[in-house]
């Protein structure tokens, strides 16, 4: 059985990206990004290894339109039918195959060319908006979140206290805010990171290195959340 890192949250973790499976017996599967292009096969390998099939994964949460995050999404879709959740400005950049700005050259000019040969252009089904809470899983509450990027989204899944932060922190050496050199506006990501931080949380599930738990270190978030406090 692969590693639970919080009750029914699953995941690929320590790739290039993470990747999180939400596992409830009322709502299905409900997946947190899709990964780079090519990432499909084993996140189903991980649907199979967790006793569902593709059809079980019922909607895909997306927290911003990076090319390592939506990447894999056209493959998943066809293969789960799942219905696509994402903010209004990244169903933008989802269908038109680009990546919000953030990124300086010559990064900039690699994802261009990843978005144009390997991306394909998915329809969204479902806008979300900040404040909306999902009804997945006994409740996912969407928070907007811009920082990396212009339109990123969090969700916290209020009944296992787990944010899923994607790029707005990472913890590849410490939870922290993801670098100023790949963020588009530094001071909107110590907002919303303060607003995230303060819920809480149990555990946050990123993009980007390990899965933080408050049972491991309960002071990190407030030490992180001091640091934030005052900044503009």
């Amino acid at each position: 059985m692969p590693e639970a890192y919080a009750p029914g949250v699953y995941g690929l973790v320590g790739a290039a990206v993470n990747i999180f499976v939400l596992d409830d017996a009322e709502s299905g599967l409900t997946l947190i990004d899709a990964g780079l292009p090519g990432s499909s096969r084993r996140l189903l390998e991980l649907v199979q290894e967790l006793g569902h099939s593709p059809q079980d994964v019922r909607q895909i949460l997306i927290t911003h339109a990076d090319t390592d995050h939506v990447g894999g999404l056209k493959a998943l879709v066809d293969a789960t039918g799942a219905a696509v959740y994402a903010s209004a400005e990244a169903a933008g950049y989802i269908q038109r195959r680009t990546s919000p700005p953030h990124l300086r050259m010559p990064a900039r000019l690699f994802a261009a060319v990843l978005n144009r040969f390997l991306r394909r252009a998915v329809t969204v089904s479902r806008r979300v908006s900040d404040g909306e809470t999902l009804p997945f899983a006994g409740g996912i509450l969407v928070i907007v979140t811009p920082g990396h990027t212009p339109d990123h989204v969090c969700y916290y899944w209020e009944r296992g206290r787990v944010l899923f932060a994607g790029d707005l922190l990472n913890n590849r050496s410490g939870l922290s805010l993801t670098p100023d050199a790949i963020t588009w506006d530094m001071a909107a990501a110590r907002a919303s990171a303060r607003r995230v931080l303060q819920l809480d949380p149990a555990g946050i599930c990123m993009g980007h290195g390990e899965i933080w738990r408050t049972a491991d270190d309960p002071d990190q978030v407030k030490t992180l959340l001091a640091s934030l406090e005052g900044s503009a």
